[in-house]
């Protein structure tokens, strides 16, 4: 017998209320729940046989609502490639999963197999492009659209239906462990690249002013992907820099800076509530926030998902998991993420602390989604054959190019791109010969059969004619009180005519992990000093390095310093002592040869950085759009203005800006400039336009970021720029807390700025 759940041609709306009516409570609270460690559904290394955990989970729940990190591979899992799922693999095991599931379940559910991808797959042979904050800087949409594509491929022929990704944090503490995660410190940007990824990933998947439910399952030859944005909201606002630490942003705060952050989510199918609590008020059951803001006010369709033990820790908020459990129903968590909180759902129904409908509403959002992914209609896979290799081919490809452009040039003394007569280049550093140091938090372990080579090993390819000489000088932190390696790194740098100096920090993970109390992984890595719970009071560079650097200084030769990192450092050393400085990030398993190509000349450095640099920690904030009441005079001790601005970024050719125009009508701003290549090589430049709105008897902004381009020019090549921008884009929150829209605004370019009113 077929019901009505199973026909097609219904509605998702239709085939929801009829699944739904159908479920007992059970089946629903087992809809609603995501329990399980995916890599502990096998018994056994080539995932043949189930262990009692998994099934008896499904039995409890009369199905599976989602599994999360079924192919999750890295040292808190600890999975690698002993024991985990290669690529090609991976669709049976997804396959097998879902038999599973469906054949347990009274009505034929399928699951939802989860999986992180914050900056590529963090599975075993996924590619792992540059972490967040790299490619933040490189102010390039286009690029982040097409890899997103390209990860969503990769997710859907393995069998993943649902991607988890980071866009929503912005970085006002850079002494966060998460800094890396983020594109930045600014909102558009964020906005931005948040819509670029949930075009690539799910092309038309949510229409824009369409109510998916009130449309009919549309089947794809590829398989749709989901994405699943974290986190909201303003983890990065956290006291301290502290993971998950309190956050006492007020509305207007919110208003200027969130709220337009938050309406690029409106066509994602999920968004995961963030560790943290707005003024006391844990996100997980912020109504206002779940509720008000993210459904009402922006209209997003999709489910809310809970980070992991999120809810397990409201605990602290209420007396039993039950209570907590209550609470972030009211509030809008359809999801949960490993917890035991939502496990006593029914407990809570009984005891009256909620109503069913709470429950249904949770479930529908569940269930729609996996009707609209077309799970219910198509939940098998096909083996890939040849097609999953090809895209990893054409991501790999592509990664090259993102990390081009990730990397930015903050000093040039002239000596880049460098003069291929050097006969002899010295590689020193700690992250000189280091590829896991490259790729950042949330990566999984790298395959021998992919070629990877270190900044060391790729700087001998890229200089054949060169004697390219190594040496490590230091560790990360780690301090050895003979400088025995310092004083090595000397000897063999005495002889070279340059020296490239590859400094900075580490997500690099090992095997001896824990997993916190506050939901984070901890690991105790000598050298890692950067990733998820590892937040630093002080952001001096660590160990020796400095030490090495000036001790490299005293050699009289021309000093090229890079940096790896995943955060912001206090650079006034580096910047003094270096006569280049390059800004390298974790720029991914292409990195290093994006680094290479840079000094070599081949790729001409466009990036820019999206994050401002302090000088030091005591500095601390300095992101650029504070209010002018506020903004960065000097203390008595030192300046009070950044290292590095928002927006830094040189290139080996020059660019010149003129003619900047507005031109206004009804609903619009039309900005226009003239740009010109000046230089004698050809180039990229990401042009910034900022604006300073007036009035509303409050104090606003400096300027904040409206829109942005990058194009390409020949030499001497001239380009008309044209930014159209409808008026809400100058909306502020007035003293009264209504939402107005400015009258008077000062538009920036460069050094170039007019006033205009309408």
């Amino acid at each position: 017998m077929r019901y009505p759940y199973q026909n097609a041609n219904l509605t998702i709306r239709e085939r929801v209320a009829d699944l739904l009516s159908r479920m007992s409570i059970q089946e629903k609270i087992g809809q609603v729940n995501q329990h399980l460690y995916g890599w502990e559904s096998f018994t056994d290394e080539k995932r043949q046989e189930f262990t009692e955990k998994f099934k008896n989970h499904v039995e409890w729940g009369g199905g599976l609502g989602a599994l999360y990190g079924l192919f999750r591979a890295d040292p808190w899992s600890k999975v690698n490639y002993s024991n985990g799922v290669l690529a090609k693999d991976s669709w049976k095991v997804a396959n097998r999963v879902q038999k599973y599931v469906i054949e347990h379940s009274r009505w034929q559910i399928p699951a939802l197999i989860v999986e992180e991808c914050p900056h590529g797959h963090q599975g075993l042979d996924g590619i792992s492009y540059p972490t967040n904050i790299g490619r933040g800087n490189s102010f390039n949409t286009d690029l982040m659209q097409q890899s997103a594509q390209l990860m969503k491929q990769e997710l859907a022929l393995k069998g993943v239906n649902l991607a988890l990704v980071s866009t929503l944090d912005l970085v006002k503490d850079p002494r966060w462990g998460r800094s890396e995660e983020c594109f930045g410190e600014d909102p558009k940007l964020a906005a931005k690249m948040t819509e670029a990824i949930v075009a690539g990933f799910q092309e038309d998947l949510i229409q824009k002013d369409v109510n998916y439910l009130d449309q009919t399952v549309s089947l794809r030859e590829n398989k749709a992907v989901g994405v699943v944005l974290k986190h909201c909201i303003a983890q990065g606002e956290a006291l301290g820099g502290h993971n998950s630490g309190t956050v006492t942003i007020g509305m207007r705060e919110y208003s200027d800076i969130y709220r337009p952050l938050l309406s690029s989510v409106k066509q994602a199918a999920g968004v995961m509530a963030a560790y943290n609590d707005v003024d006391g008020v844990p996100c997980h059951i912020n109504q206002e926030l779940l509720k008000t803001q993210l459904r009402q006010e922006v209209g997003f369709q999709g489910i809310v998902m809970a980070d992991g033990v999120a809810l397990d820790r409201l605990e602290d908020v209420f007396d039993s998991k039950a209570t907590a459990a209550a609470a972030a129903l009211k509030a809008g968590v359809d999801l949960s993420l490993w917890d035991q909180t939502y496990m006593q759902i029914n407990e809570a129904i009984q005891e009256k602390l909620v109503d069913l409908k709470a429950l249904d509403q949770a479930v529908a959002h569940v269930l729609g989604l996996k009707f609209l992914l077309g799970l219910f209609d198509d939940p098998y896979l096909e083996e890939p054959e040849q097609e999953l290799t090809q895209v990893l081919k054409q991501s790999e490809e592509l990664n090259l190019k993102v990390a081009q452009e990730s990397i930015t040039l903050v000093k040039n003394s002239g000596i880049l791109p460098l003069n291929q007569t050097k006969k002899k280049i010295a590689v020193i550093g700690p992250n000189a010969d280091n590829i896991y140091h490259l790729l950042g938090d949330y990566t999984a372990p790298q395959s021998s059969q992919r070629q990877q080579e270190t900044i060391y090993q790729q700087i001998k390819q890229t200089f054949p004619n060169a004697q390219v000489t190594y040496a490590q000088g230091c560790e990360v932190r780690a301090v050895d009180s003979s400088y025995a390696q310092i004083e090595h790194a000397m000897a063999l740098a005495k002889d070279a005519d340059i020296i490239v100096v590859v400094l900075g920090g580490s997500s690099a993970r090992n095997f001896d992990m824990e997993f916190l109390s506050n939901g984070a992984v901890s690991s105790k890595g000598i050298n890692m000093d950067s990733g998820e719970n590892v937040d630093v009071a002080s952001l001096k560079l660590g160990g020796q390095q400095l030490s090495l650097l000036t001790a490299l200084k005293q050699l009289k030769k021309p000093i090229i310093s890079i940096l790896i990192q995943g955060r912001p450092y206090e650079l006034t050393t580096v910047q003094e002592v270096s006569d280049a400085v390059l800004i390298g990030w974790f720029p991914g398993q292409k990195g290093a040869q994006a680094i290479a190509d840079t000094l070599s000349g081949n790729n001409n450095p466009s990036g820019r950085l999206s994050i401002s640099y302090p000088l030091n920690s005591q500095q601390l904030p300095v992101y650029y759009y504070q209010r002018d009441a506020s903004k960065q005079e000097n203390y008595y001790d030192q300046p009070g203005a950044p290292l590095y601005s928002f927006g830094t970024g040189l290139s080996y050719t020059t660019f010149e800006y003129d003619n900047l125009q507005v031109k206004t009508a009804v609903d619009k701003i039309v900005i226009t400039v003239n740009m010109k290549n000046n230089g004698v090589c050809a180039g990229q430049e990401s042009t910034l336009l900022f604006a300073k709105l007036k009035g509303g008897h409050v104090i606003q902004r400096t300027k904040l970021l409206k829109a942005f381009q990058k194009n390409w020019l020949e030499p001497k090549q001239q380009q008309k720029l044209t930014f159209v921008l409808p008026k809400s884009e100058f909306e502020y929150m007035d003293i009264d807390h209504k939402i107005k829209q400015a009258s008077k605004v000062t538009f920036m370019i460069d050094k170039l700025t007019i006033d205009i009113a309408w």
